[in-house]
């Protein structure tokens, strides 16, 4: 949940603004500055607290507007929402100086106001992750969890700080894959995300096979968690490791779009089959609508029969997009892996195909030995 300052004058207003933070699952009032005749106290603010949003009364446009500034001035970094009336708009756009990243337009509500600081946030300080890589099925049983958990598995092998976070928080499967049963999930981490540090990292995260994994539990079904959980979360273990991959559900929700929009590439992982294609087709059409051009969309093809399937050519003008690699099918040793609850036989062909896409997504360049020594050391 994003903290949020308020400064204002008005008395209505701060107690509007105070039921709105109680209403919402985005935003939480931190604290209240009143504007005096000599100022702001905006170092006071910045001393006490480091806020995500700054919310700003421009009831007054000629008095407001150089408050802005200032503010701005001081801490270019936060992005600013002014609560303001339509008029405004036009003068905002045309002077950036004074830091409004958006307007809240009066008269707005909770939800209005949620947009407004959403909008802010993304033009301010949204950002695109390097490291960070997002997965979903084009059709529900494509295997995505299985590719996202073996090239994990992979990347960490070949020498990379790797987390896999479980953005399917109703039917994740991966602590049943990896026979784990974690005391705290990724809900409890989304929630934590606000305030966290090092040591209650530790506690949420559950290791295996080299890899750090924050797990759901289709058990739990609350604390809901919004896209600003989402962006506090990336925003903490973005720098802790050299590669994070997510692991959605087919259909990304407000919250869950908030690790798409930040993602370097989204991949959708498909099937050779032509339901699963058409499907894939629509769901890159939908990561589009969330903000991604071409280049950000890619395509894994999973159980690939080389010889029997159709050319990866033919599913590219299907799915209109890049296939980035070829996973071929192999059930015996995937399912003998799950059944086992490891991952799959490092002396497979299949791990091979793993290990490829993994140095791939890190730009890590193929050892001399091959797989086979990459496994003896």
């Amino acid at each position: 949940m994003l903290k949020a300052v308020l400064f204002t004058a008005d008395a209505g207003l701060t107690g509007m603004v105070r039921g709105m933070a109680a209403e919402s699952n985005q935003f939480s009032l931190a604290d209240i500055a009143e504007w005096s005749p000599t100022g702001y106290p905006v170092a006071r603010v910045f001393n006490l607290i480091t806020p995500d949003v700054i919310l700003l009364d421009v009831s007054n446009a000629d008095r407001d507007l150089a408050h802005a500034a200032a503010i701005h001035e001081y801490s270019p970094a936060v992005p600013m929402v002014g609560l303001a009336a339509r008029d405004i708009q036009p003068i905002v756009d045309a002077n950036p100086e004074y830091g409004l990243a958006s307007l809240a337009v009066w008269p707005f509500d909770t939800i209005g106001l949620e947009q407004a600081i959403a909008r802010a946030v993304h033009k301010s300080a949204g950002k695109i992750y390097q490291n960070l890589v997002t997965f979903l099925p084009g059709k529900a049983g494509c295997g995505s969890t299985t590719v996202v958990l073996h090239t994990a598995v992979m990347a960490a092998k070949i020498g990379h700080k790797v987390l896999v976070l479980e953005g399917d928080l109703h039917s994740g499967v991966l602590a049943t894959l990896l026979n784990l049963k974690p005391k705290l999930t990724i809900r409890d981490a989304l929630m934590a995300a606000p305030d966290m540090e090092e040591r209650v990292w530790e506690r949420h995260v559950a290791a295996a096979h080299g890899v750090d994994f924050l797990l759901s539990d289709p058990a739990q079904k609350e604390p809901i968690p919004s896209w600003s959980h989402f962006y506090q979360l990336l925003r903490f273990a973005t720098p802790r490791y050299a590669m994070i991959m997510v692991d959605l559900p087919e259909v990304v929700n407000s919250a869950t779009a908030e690790t798409v929009r930040a993602s370097r590439c989204s991949y959708v992982v498909t099937t050779p089959e032509l339901p699963a294609l058409k499907l894939s087709h629509y769901r890159c059409l939908e990561l589009k609508n969330w903000g991604l051009d071409d280049s950000r969309i890619q395509v894994v093809m999973n159980r690939w029969h080389q010889r029997s399937d159709m050319p990866v050519s033919d599913a590219e003008e299907i799915l209109q997009h890049t296939v980035a690699t070829c996973i071929r099918n192999d059930y015996r040793t995937l399912q003998q892996a799950i059944l086992r609850g490891v991952p799959v036989e490092e002396k497979t062909e299949l791990a091979e195909a793993y290990l490829k896409f993994a140095r791939l997504l890190t730009g890590t360049q193929a050892s001399k030995k091959g797989l086979m020594g990459l496994f003896r050391k």
